[in-house]
């Protein structure tokens, strides 16, 4: 999915119940107002309502040594409970990746909010912030959907995205479980998901472990469906084992540059390329910094 425009208004959807939320909270546009204090960061406990199910540790360590150098820049956000505590609305990597940094005190904004508040400022903190793998962002969507009652076209109007793109990661969601894994870890894109949408759960899930395992684009994928429609009874090619030391040095890059990648061998030709996935310039531009091919900025 595009990079998101900004929010207009949920409020414009939750706002009846005495719900406040808007744009200022993701942006930190003065925060919505409110102070940052100094919090001790044992008195943050993650958020119900965080969709975010796979951590990516490499990016974690980054950021945990950012925050050694410079601090945390953005304060997170939370709301009070009962007992004492404060329950995490966003920033959960930044609260975790201080955790790793030794820190023990962090800036937070505290806000009453309701549940239906704190899981629209989770949800949607994180899609606009692009952390979610596609799968996550599916879930993300369909419970945003579901907990608010909105339609897609509304859904669409809120976070300023097409219904297009919210139809597409929801159908990410109805995917056998394991194509779903796949995509979730990175050894399948979303567009690959896409390709196996039509096709039975079985045919789904024999295709994409093939994909896995000869390392399959998107339109080799294309090229090999479209082989087998209209031939119900035509059973799937067994995947080749694929070469564990492969597979172990395209884990240790994914770790490296927190970022999908995949590497291809054709052992037949005695060539392989590699394919490194990112959203953004900047993504690229911090994966370029990484690797030592691009100098510091100034300033």
């Amino acid at each position: 999915m595009s990079r998101r425009k900004p929010l207009r208004s949920l409020g414009d959807w939750i706002g009846t119940g005495g719900h406040s939320f808007d744009s200022s909270l993701l942006e930190n546009e003065e925060t919505a107002g409110l102070p940052i204090q100094s919090l001790d960061i044992d008195q943050l406990v993650a958020g119900r309502y965080q969709p975010r199910r796979h951590i990516d540790e490499a990016y974690l360590a980054e950021l945990a040594q950012s925050i050694r150098q410079f601090g945390i820049i953005e304060p997170l956000v939370a709301r009070p409970l009962a007992n004492g505590d404060y329950e995490i609305l966003a920033g959960h990597m930044r609260w975790q990746a201080a955790r790793q940094a030794s820190l023990t005190r962090i800036p937070v904004v505290v806000r009453n909010a309701d549940d239906q508040t704190a899981a629209a400022i989770a949800l949607v903190e994180n899609l606009l912030r692009r952390e979610l793998n596609p799968v996550e962002e599916g879930r993300a969507l369909q419970r945003l959907r579901e907990e608010f009652n909105l339609t897609q076209a509304q859904l669409a109007e809120l976070l300023g995205i097409s219904q297009t793109a919210i139809s597409r990661a929801l159908g990410l969601l109805s995917l056998d479980p394991t194509v779903q894994t796949h995509i979730e870890e990175g050894r399948l894109e979303a567009g690959h998901g896409k390709t196996l949408l039509s096709l039975p759960g079985e045919m789904q899930f024999q295709l994409a472990e093939q994909a896995v395992a000869e390392g399959w684009s998107v339109r080799e994928l294309e090229r090999r469906r479209a082989a087998l429609v209209g031939k119900p009874h035509q059973s799937v090619a067994p995947p080749t084992p694929r070469d564990p030391n492969l597979a172990q040095l395209e884990k240790r890059l994914r770790e490296r540059l927190a970022t999908p990648v995949r590497l291809r061998y054709d052992a037949v030709r005695g060539r392989g390329r590699i394919e490194i996935g990112f959203a953004s310039l900047d993504e690229c531009n911090g994966l370029l910094e990484r690797l030592g091919l691009q100098e510091g900025r100034e300033g």
